[in-house]
């Protein structure tokens, strides 16, 4: 039995199967909830947020967002949002909701992330999310809704509303015994011109590719904060299903799951040695025929350090070895080097900067290619220059080389934001942004500039 099926066998049990005004905009969308958006990102595989050690199928923890399980790599840029207070907890079960509004108008002058078929746009965005965090002693539990709609002047293809709904718990047992359970659903769209839709194939589509995804994860910490040893279990499930456009998204219909395992041994103060083994598995639903499946278990052998914080750096370094078994003969096993870096060092309280790293395996997004080496890495600045003021800074680079394919794509992104708060409850925003990519196959290079102002409400 192949390592995919025998998995499956064994977790059968587990699975259940024109330029609109701001104003106009809000009111058609909060009305109306159309399927109609779009994420700014690098068009190989839209950033998405991920927790250290939770798995490469984990969801978003917060209230937006959805997790791709096509992209194994943790960006540490925040795209553009704008620095948010932490939540309130409320204690039991009263209901008035925190709320966070973010409006924007942003002028994007490559829509497609395509330099053959270039269109520029103004864009509006809402994005509200509502929140319900509660607090039963040691516990938390919360859940949220969030819709993010957008309508673009000069690209009317592109509009879309994604709506996402999450809830999590937060289990404190004992000082040593700690649950972490998330869960989600999401009713999105991937951009034309990222993922499934990039090249020339822009020039034919009049909507985007749609999805439906459900998640759920769990984590369990053993261990206490300051004993010498801690071990932290996950567990993470993520099924994806396009609804539109089968003919060439079918074949992309995954369920993921991962699990695995981090020990920790605490051999100074401050900093501890760690293990790690992560298993992925990728179960595509359907293959089409006369291609090998796409099917596989990627197995991840880790071994580094980790910093608790102090009073100015934390971080984590992981080594090691993944290797990755297809289920099909016709693709052959492969394994490389791994690592995962991740530090933060904040020489003053207002000035903090970050690195990441990372070598991985992502799931392929072009036709032939069996999975994709894949590199990233970033250096951020967040500042404070005023009580009021602050900006934000970075630059990361991608590379992405697809195996059994003649495909190599390499690119860079520049970030740049400067954030004023004229009230407690209200932040505006100046951001700009800058992708270029360069790709063995011209139809896929692109570089894009995009402006934004933005206005986030926190209630």
């Amino acid at each position: 039995m192949t390592p995919t099926r025998r998995f499956m066998a064994e977790m059968q049990g587990l699975k259940a199967k024109g330029g609109d005004s701001l104003v106009s905009l809000l009111c058609r969308t909060v009305m109306m909830l159309l399927p109609l958006g779009v994420v700014p990102a690098m068009a190989d595989t839209p950033s998405g947020p991920f927790s250290s050690g939770f798995g490469s199928y984990g969801g978003s923890l917060g209230p937006t967002g959805a997790p791709n399980p096509y992209d194994r790599i943790r960006p540490i840029l925040d795209t553009g949002e704008a620095p948010v207070e932490s939540s309130r907890f409320l204690e039991g079960f009263r209901l008035p909701l925190l709320t966070r509004i973010k409006v924007a108008e942003y002028f994007d002058d490559n829509v497609f992330y395509n330099d053959l078929n270039r269109r520029s746009s103004f864009v509006t965005v809402v994005n509200p999310t509502f929140l319900v965090p509660m607090r039963f002693g040691k516990h938390s539990l919360g859940a949220s809704y969030s819709f993010r709609g957008s309508v673009y002047e000069n690209a009317s293809q592109n509009n879309f509303v994604d709506n996402y709904l999450n809830a999590f718990a937060d289990l404190e047992f004992s000082h040593r015994a700690h649950l972490l359970l998330t869960g989600g659903a999401s009713f999105a769209h991937n951009p034309i011109g990222t993922l499934f839709s990039q090249g020339n194939i822009v020039t034919l589509l009049r909507d985007p590719d749609q999805y439906e995804e459900q998640n759920a994860g769990a984590m369990f910490r053993y261990g206490a904060n300051k004993a010498k040893g801690r071990i932290d279990l996950y567990f993470n499930f993520i099924s994806r299903n396009y609804t539109n456009h089968l003919e060439r998204t079918r074949q992309r219909d995954v369920d993921g799951y991962t699990m695995g395992g981090i020990f920790y041994y605490r051999f100074m103060p401050k900093t501890s040695a760690l293990f790690e083994l992560r298993e992925i598995v990728s179960d595509y639903q359907f293959t089409p025929p006369g291609v090998p499946s796409l099917s596989s278990l990627q197995s991840h052998y880790l071994t580094g350090l980790t910093w608790e914080p102090t009073a100015k750096t934390t971080g984590s370094i992981k080594v090691g070895y993944l290797t990755k078994d297809f289920d099909d003969p016709a693709r052959e096993s492969q394994g490389m080097p791994t690592y995962e870096v991740a530090l933060s060092w904040a020489p003053k309280s207002y000035s903090i900067f970050r690195l990441a790293a990372e070598r991985t395996a992502n799931e392929p997004v072009y036709s032939g290619a069996s999975f994709a080496r894949s590199q990233y890495y970033a250096l951020s600045w967040n500042h404070g220059w005023l009580e009021r003021l602050s900006s934000r800074l970075e630059v990361n680079r991608t590379e992405f080389n697809y195996v059994d394919s003649d495909i190599r794509n390499e690119g860079y992104g520049v970030f740049v934001g400067l954030f004023y708060k004229p009230r407690y409850w209200l932040t505006t925003g100046l951001n700009y942004f800058y992708n270029d990519r360069t790709s063995t196959q011209q139809q896929f290079d692109y570089s894009r500039n995009m402006v934004e102002l933005s206005l986030q409400m926190n209630m």
